[in-house]
């Protein structure tokens, strides 16, 4: 390793490590690592998520990652989840990613949807007291409309998770941001507001401008960080200098973020200050937390020019295996920076048998890598993906859904127009952005997808 880190652990996180917000988490807003659950010991990253106060409530923290399926955002009011599921999201999306749904959020009853009706999203259980949600009838005669029906309807929601994901979806479709964009950059929870602006600065929406510029004053570094992307997105004169401290500074969330914009920003006179920033500070935080961040300086780094800072996000597909979530970061990572050269180590981790069988959320997360590599593919890859559309976790049909994206052919454009009829609105909104962001790389492809 050219650089090494002196975080508490005392082991280099940029040769071991992982992600976002981001979604993507995707990222990614940790809170900590928690034990990971018995049966299914590689996914501890949901567990680690939000910090409960005395009273119940948690912190209205952020950090999102690019590219669905890599984001960190808001499970509901003031709470936080990870939404890159397991990356990512996430995550375009990937959307970030982009990038999981909120395990801390309470399941919702299951409801009927599609080409019938939709109950609207609620970010508390209904008691069986409780009124009925508003019935909601999904709109439209093609899938694309039917995505576009539920992305607003999503956009709407009382879940501030829902809403988040709801507006990184709609990237891919510059005219619903321009109609709903403003009220996401308003929204009273502080990770709806960074994703939308940052979703602005991508899809490029210059109508939007002139109202960012409040972003610039905004509470939360974040949001500010995201305010500068989107206006020198947008060819607006906005200072960046900001950013230079928000990477020195301990907090994770707020490094990650800077750091991630820097990358995509593009402008190589950004790489000495985030090199400045490794292995420094934060020697209080979570370890996790501080591994991730480390990752999200490699991959901007690679971005700007540095490909040798491929290597600790490599490494990082071979993590341990109670550390799986950093295995899925590196996945997405690695499609997004298109290396081509870590297709054997992609496909290695999906062809492993036996006890060296990886599970789910890595098996989507390489095959998802892969379609983000130039073509050709493997024979049978989509099935990795289109088996695990019924998957019984919503985190991982989330996940799916956001991997599908890039995956030509009608078969996939049929999964997820089924998937606009899952019984949990985070997959409906995840699949909505899939099928709009198909519509714009495989036009001829999907155009032809049936109802």
């Amino acid at each position: 390793m050219s650089r090494s880190s002196n975080n508490e652990s005392g082991a280099d996180p940029r040769a071991v490590v992982s992600m976002t917000l981001v979604a993507v988490v995707l990222a990614a807003g940790l809170a900590g690592c928690a034990k990971p659950a018995a049966d299914r010991p590689w996914s501890t990253k949901s567990a680690s998520l939000g910090d409960a106060s005395a009273d119940g409530s948690t912190a209205d923290d952020i950090e999102v990652a690019v590219e669905a399926p890599v984001l960190l955002v808001p499970t509901g009011e003031g709470e936080i989840a990870d939404a890159s599921v397991a990356s990512a999201t996430p995550p375009d999306s990937s959307t970030p990613a982009a990038e999981r749904a909120a395990s801390s959020s309470e399941p919702e009853p299951p409801r009927v949807l599609a080409s019938e009706s939709e109950a609207e999203p609620e970010s508390e259980p209904v008691s069986s007291e409780s009124e009925p949600p508003p019935v909601r009838i999904l709109q439209g005669a093609t899938p694309y409309e039917r995505a576009a029906s539920v992305i607003e309807i999503g956009a709407e929601s009382e879940n501030a998770l829902e809403r988040a994901y709801a507006f990184e979806a709609m990237q891919a479709s510059p005219e619903l941001l321009l109609e709903h964009g403003r009220r996401g950059i308003v929204d009273a929870n502080r990770g709806v507001r960074f994703v939308a602006t940052m979703a602005i600065g991508r899809a490029m929406v210059g109508q939007l401008a002139p109202l960012l510029h409040p972003g610039l004053l905004d509470d939360s570094e974040s949001v500010r960080a995201a305010t500068i992307f989107a206006l020198r997105s947008l060819g607006e004169g906005v200072d960046p200098s900001p950013l230079a401290a928000m990477v020195a500074g301990d907090d994770p969330e707020v490094r990650g973020n800077a750091t991630m914009i820097l990358g995509m920003l593009g402008n190589p006179s950004a790489v000495p200050v985030i090199e400045s920033s490794l292995g420094k500070g934060m020697r209080l935080r979570n370890p996790m937390r501080v591994r991730i961040t480390e990752l999200q300086a490699a991959e901007a780094l690679v971005s700007l020019g540095q490909e040798e800072d491929i290597e600790p996000i490599r490494a990082a597909l071979f993590a341990p295996v109670e550390q799986g979530e950093l295995t899925v970061l590196a996945c997405d990572m690695l499609g997004r920076l298109e290396d081509e050269q870590a297709r054997p180590m992609l496909m290695r981790l999906l062809l492993a048998e036996g006890n060296q069988r990886r599970p789910p959320e890595i098996r989507v997360a390489a095959a998802g890598a892969i379609f983000r590599l130039p073509a050709p593919w493997e024979p049978g890859l989509d099935q990795v993906l289109l088996e695990q559309v019924q998957a019984e976790d919503p985190r991982l049909r989330v996940q799916t859904a956001a991997a599908l994206r890039r995956v030509p052919g009608e078969a996939a454009g049929k999964a997820l127009d089924r998937m606009l009829a899952d019984a949990d609105p985070l997959v409906r909104i995840a699949a909505a952005g899939a099928l709009l962001g198909r519509r714009i790389d495989f036009q001829p492809t999907t155009a032809a997808v049936s109802d």
